[in-house]
C-alpha cells in the first residue's frame, strides 16, 4: 500500500508540474488582467546568438489597447523585475515590438557574445489604474504561440535551442551510445555475478541498479532533446521522469556508499541479511533515509519553483541551493562513518581499500557542489552545460571507479577473501577476464 501511495503522489506531481512546463514554442495566454497585476506579464527567457535570431508568433486576435512585446537583457531585467514603479519598469526595456496582426516576427538585435533576453507583454492598459473604461474598452485576453529560434549552421533562423542548451543533445546521444557499448560489453558477465548471489551480490546489484537508472534517464534525455530540437517541445513528460530517475540513482548510491563506510560487506557475515538488519538499526543509516527522502522532496519543490525545469540549475533557486549543502552535508556524513569505521581497523590492506573507495566516493558526493561554485566563473549562459556534463561525466566515472575496486582482482578482493565466489575479475587495464 506505501509504495502504491508512493507512486500515485509521483503521478500526481508529474502531472501537477507538467501544466507549468515553459518549453521554447511558448503557448499561452496573453493577459491584461495579468500585466497589470505584475506591471508587466513575464512571458519567457532565451538565449539568442548570432545576426538572425528570431522570434515568430501567432495570435487567435491581435486585440486593442496597443498589445506590445518588450524585450529586457539579462542584467536590465535583475533590476527590472523587482521595480515598482510601472512607467519606469517598461521604460527599462532594451526595445519593444507592438502587434498589430495576428501574425508576425521580430528579429534580435546582434551582439558579439549570445545573450539571455527576458520577454514581457504589456499593453496600454498595464500601467494605468483607471483603464480599461468599459463598456468602451476591454480587457485583451489573446491565445498566442512564440516560437524562439537561433540560426543555425547556414544563419537561417531554424534552431530551437538557447544557447544554455546548444550541445546538450549531442552529449546525451554520446553518452546513451557509450552506456549501450558498456552494457553489450559487460551485461552477460555482470549477470553471472548476479546469479551467484554470493557475498558480493548486494554491492554489485546496487551499483549496477544505480548506473542503469542514470542510463535510461540519459536515454529519455535523448528522445526529449531530439524531439525539442524539431518542434521546441520536446516530451515534457519524459524529461521529467528522467529527472525522476536521476533522483532514484542518487539514492541508490547514496545508501549503498554510506553503507559501505559504516561497515557493510567488510564485516563477519553470518547470513545475507544479518549485517543488513544490524545496519538499519544504526542511527547513520536512519538519518540517510531522512536526507535521501528530503533530496526527492527538494526536487519536486525545484521543479515546481523553476519553470525552465531543467536538471542541474542549483544557481537558479533557493531550493538548488538548498540541495548543494545537503550534498555537503552527505559527505560530511559519509567522511565521518568512513573515519570511524577506519579508525578501528589494523590492516593495511583495509586501510588502503578505504582510501581508494574514499576518493571514488568523494568524487561522487562532491562533484555536484564543487561544479556549481566553479560555474560562477563562466558567463551564465555557460553554467547550465557546465554543470550538468560535468556532473554526469563525473558521476559516471566514479561509478566506473567502484566497479573497478570491487570486481578487480585488488584490495577487496584480498580484504573480503571473495576469490572462490568471483567469476570475474578486471585487470589492470580494464579488461574482463574470467577466473579459471
Amino acid at each position: 500500500m506505501a509504495i502504491a501511495d508512493f507512486l500515485w503522489v509521483f503521478i500526481w506531481c508529474i502531472n501537477h508540474l507538467m501544466l507549468h512546463i515553459d518549453a521554447k514554442t511558448v503557448h499561452g495566454i496573453f493577459s491584461t488582467d495579468v500585466s497589470k497585476r505584475d506591471k508587466g506579464q513575464y512571458i519567457t527567457t532565451f538565449c539568442f546568438h548570432g545576426d538572425t535570431p528570431e522570434i515568430r508568433y501567432k495570435l487567435n486576435t491581435s486585440g486593442q489597447g496597443f498589445p506590445k512585446l518588450l524585450f529586457y537583457l539579462d542584467e536590465t531585467w535583475q533590476e527590472a523585475k523587482d521595480q515598482t514603479d510601472c512607467t519606469r519598469k517598461t521604460e527599462n526595456a532594451k526595445f519593444g515590438h507592438e502587434i498589430t496582426h495576428k501574425t508576425g516576427n521580430q528579429t534580435i538585435s546582434h551582439f558579439v557574445r549570445p545573450k539571455i533576453w527576458h520577454i514581457v507583454y504589456t499593453d496600454s492598459y498595464t500601467c494605468s489604474e483607471s483603464r480599461p473604461l468599459t463598456p468602451l474598452e476591454q480587457p485583451n485576453i489573446i491565445e498566442y504561440e512564440l516560437k524562439l529560434l537561433n540560426p543555425d549552421s547556414i544563419g537561417n533562423p531554424t534552431n530551437h535551442f538557447s544557447d544554455e542548451e546548444i550541445g546538450l543533445l549531442g552529449f546525451y546521444q554520446l553518452l546513451t551510445l557509450l552506456y549501450f557499448i558498456l552494457a553489450c560489453i559487460y551485461t552477460p558477465k555482470l549477470l553471472q555475478t548476479l546469479s551467484k548471489q554470493r557475498s558480493m551480490y548486494l554491492v554489485t546489484r546496487l551499483l549496477t541498479g544505480a548506473m542503469g537508472l542514470q542510463a535510461m534517464g540519459a536515454l529519455m534525455m535523448t528522445f526529449h532533446l531530439h524531439n525539442y530540437s524539431k518542434d521546441g517541445i520536446g516530451m515534457p513528460g519524459l524529461q521529467l521522469l528522467a529527472e525522476f530517475l536521476d533522483v532514484l540513482s542518487q539514492f541508490t548510491m547514496l545508501y549503498m556508499l554510506l553503507s559501505l563506510s559504516l561497515g557493510w560487506t567488510l564485516g563477519v557475515v553470518t547470513s545475507k541479511t544479518s549485517h543488513l538488519d544490524a545496519l538499519k538499526k544504526r542511527p547513520a543509516v536512519q538519518v540517510v533515509g531522512v536526507l535521501g527522502l528530503l533530496q526527492g522532496l527538494l526536487f519536486l519543490w525545484e521543479q515546481y519553483e523553476d519553470r525552465d525545469h531543467t536538471m542541474y540549475h542549483a544557481h537558479r533557486s533557493i531550493a538548488g541551493v538548498v540541495l548543494v549543502l545537503l550534498r555537503i552535508l552527505l559527505a560530511a556524513l559519509f567522511a565521518g562513518n568512513l573515519y570511524s569505521t577506519v579508525s578501528t581497523e589494523r590492516s593495511t590492506l583495509k586501510r588502503q581499500f578505504y582510501s581508494s573507495f574514499a576518493k571514488s566516493c568523494m568524487l561522487w558526493f562532491l562533484c555536484y557542489p564543487v561544479l556549481v561554485i566553479a560555474s560562477w566563473v563562466f558567463a551564465t549562459y555557460l553554467r547550465y552545460k557546465f554543470i550538468t556534463m560535468g556532473v554526469v561525466f563525473c558521476q559516471s566515472l566514479a561509478v566506473i571507479m567502484l566497479y573497478r575496486l570491487f570486481l578487480a582482482r585488488s584490495l577487496y578482493w584480498e580484504v573480503s577473501a571473495l576469490s572462490s565466489s568471483l567469476p570475474l575479475r578486471m585487470d589492470k587495464n580494464f579488461g574482463i577476464k574470467l577466473y579459471s
